[in-house]
């Protein structure tokens, strides 16, 4: 089992779209990946799962990989987690 604790670079948090983005990535590996904050863990292979979390900006999560292709799945899920699931917030200047 791979893990790490990181904290949510996304200005507006695991919403719906980084939470599908996240969901639709962590469904392509035979590994079971977890989600937990505050002792509440999601299935990362889960919209609402991901949702039911509320992450937001800073919060600090736990990402649990265990299975067939973990390696794989890990350093994926950490290098989307870590470019803010693709969400820059652009500045209003």
């Amino acid at each position: 089992m791979l893990t790490c604790y990181l904290r949510i670079k996304n200005k507006l948090g695991l919403h719906a779209r980084p939470a599908a983005k996240l969901a639709n990535l962590a469904r392509n590996f035979h590994a079971e990946i977890k989600v937990v904050k505050n002792n509440k863990e999601a299935d990362a292979k889960s919209i609402l799962d991901l949702l039911t979390l509320a992450c937001k900006f800073e919060d600090k999560i736990k990402i649990e990989v265990n299975g067939e292709d973990e390696v794989k799945a890990f350093g994926l899920i950490l290098c989307l987690l870590e470019s803010e699931i693709g969400e820059r917030v652009k500045n209003g200047s």
